[in-house]
């Protein structure tokens, strides 16, 4: 899901606002003070959705890499540039070996939330817990550049045999199978963050459901947490860099209803909101008003193990049936941009953009008549002369709601087919699409790190992101050929056919590439909204000038 995930973006066909935006302009409200005259450092934001999970090694989607962002740090953390550098997360320092297999991570002497410190062997603990097949880690897959990860993970080995070692309380080793460039940049996502042995050995699987469950090794600490309501979050007295931690608190609500979220706005309840599509006009001409684009596809998720979307002709239908540019225009009206492919722009492929190296897409958008086409030819295939009344599934929020009406009267005036809308709560959604109860679902994937990689290996058979159940072993080969490949052009050569062949099998069908427009007060300060990864990057937020 989303997720997930972090980088430098093309400009699109508005003017957006690229990889970290700060906030600052007029503004009318009344002033919020302490008593020796300062701005209460506390900031008020909306999540939106419940988290699934808070338990790091079990958490897939955005709304709780969000919250884990801020409460939890690992081995490196990406600064204000959206960059990593020494020093910038758990690890004060790293070597790599000449050949690339070796990283050698040395740690601060940093504590947990309760006090203890926070050693090498939390990591090689917490690593080897999301490869445990006990644990069920769905983004287990992310440690497979480890030697002997997959191994485990697939149970055709021990733990003894991964390469992930503490040497002593400040020294990781952990050995790679290949070279991967991109596996330093891994380290700070949410697969990879620490945890305290003594704590999962008593909460066991209650860790990450309830803050009296969790320590904690970020900025900030979860002070509060009523269930579909809201977070609540303090400042970490025991972390390593609290010194240029500002904020105190921050207020995360869940609001679904796009007129409260925007209420909640205006009367300064909160601080930030990503707008909602019908009220881009109304704040679109305000000093407050942002845009900026996201590594991230949203795209129609088929069933392949249902008896009608099994069938390649009818994913196609689906697909090419809508109007992606009248949707993002008048129904999103946020800046996203259609999308005919998987990997949004702004991507590195190996001398430049890998969109613009693998081309702009693979199919034609609203191509009705040939969406008609494949219908017909997918009907006679499965032995129908029509559809029956086809389910799909979606969130339960009032966008969810807007997006998944839009689409319906789209599939309905092309090709004449009864959809079925299932509006659902964000974690219900989640389950159903993990257990292959439904239909078409409205999907999206933002990177977890800067490479093509990150859309196009959760389509392997049997990755546990794989919730298509799509299965396509010259993908597979391709995709395990690229990772382990050291030659840059022809490992981006590879991931250009296999997202070729995902196009042709079309198990998901793109429909836009994300940007978002947000509103943000003027006393906010140092917000930070990364392209990849979390909602926000609040480390280093402050209020000022509040009125």
């Amino acid at each position: 899901m989303l997720k997930h995930k972090r980088l430098v973006v093309l400009l699109l066909s508005v003017v957006l606002v690229l990889g970290a935006l700060l906030a600052g302009c007029s503004s009318q409200s009344k002033t919020a003070t302490t008593s020796q005259g300062q701005s209460e450092q506390v900031l008020n934001l909306n999540l939106g959705e419940e988290p699934p999970t808070l338990d790091p090694q079990k958490a897939t989607d955005e709304v709780s890499i969000t919250v884990l962002n801020a409460v939890l740090e690992g081995l490196v953390r990406y600064n204000k540039d959206g960059k990593i550098e020494k020093g910038s997360g758990l690890a004060k320092d790293w070597k790599i070996s000449d050949d690339g297999l070796t990283y050698t991570f040395y740690l601060k002497d940093a504590k947990w939330s309760d006090g203890n410190p926070i050693t090498a062997y939390d990591f090689e603990y917490a690593w080897k817990r999301a490869l445990d097949p006990k644990t069920g880690s769905q983004y287990a897959y992310q440690l497979y550049y480890i030697k002997g990860a997959e191994e485990y993970n697939s149970g055709k080995g021990s733990a003894d045999q991964v390469g992930i070692k503490a040497l002593d309380d400040k020294t990781l080793q952990v050995t790679l199978k290949a070279p991967a460039p991109q596996f330093l940049g891994l380290t700070s996502f949410v697969t990879y963050l620490p945890l305290e042995k003594s704590v999962y050995e008593k909460y066991g699987d209650k860790v990450g459901s309830d803050p009296s469950t969790m320590v904690f090794s970020g900025p900030f600490i979860i002070k509060e947490w009523n269930h579909e309501q809201n977070i609540v979050l303090e400042k970490n007295p025991n972390y390593w860099d609290k010194d240029n931690v500002k904020l105190d608190k921050i207020n995360f609500s869940m609001i679904k209803d796009n007129n409260s979220l925007v209420q909640n706005y205006d009367t300064g309840a909160l601080d930030s909101i990503f707008i909602p599509g019908d009220y881009i006009d109304k704040y679109k001409d305000s000093p407050e008003f942002h845009t900026y684009a996201l590594a991230t596809v949203w795209y129609l998720q088929f069933n392949n193990k249902d008896k009608i979307f099994k069938n390649a002709n009818i994913r196609k239908a689906f697909t090419l049936a809508v109007n992606r540019e009248l949707f993002v225009k008048e129904v999103m009206k946020n800046g996203s941009i259609p999308a005919e492919a998987v990997v949004p722009p702004g991507i590195p492929g190996y001398n430049g953009d890998f969109r613009s190296e693998a081309g702009p897409g693979y199919f034609k958008d609203n191509d009705v008549a040939q969406a008609k086409e494949y219908l017909q030819k997918g009907l006679q295939e499965l032995g129908l002369s029509k559809l029956p009344t086809i389910k799909f599934l979606t969130g339960d929020s009032d966008t969810a709601k807007k997006y998944s009406v839009a689409l319906q009267q789209m599939w309905n005036q092309a090709l004449g087919v009864q959809v079925e809308i299932q509006n659902v709560a964000f974690k219900v959604r989640l389950d159903m699409m993990d257990r292959g109860d439904y239909q078409i679902v409205l999907a999206g994937w933002g990177a977890d790190y800067n490479d093509p990689m990150t859309f196009l290996d959760m389509w392997e058979t049997n990755n546990g992101n794989n919730t298509a159940f799509y299965s396509n072993p010259e993908y597979d080969k391709l995709i395990e050929q690229a990772k382990v490949n050291g030659d840059p052009k022809s490992r981006v050569e590879e991931m250009i056919q296999a997202e070729k062949i995902l196009m042709e099998d079309m198990p998901i069908g793109p429909l836009w590439f994300q940007a978002r427009a947000y509103v943000v007060k003027p006393y906010v300060k140092n917000l930070y909204f990364p392209a990849f990864g979390p909602d926000w990057e609040m480390k280093w937020t402050y209020i000022e000038g509040k009125k």
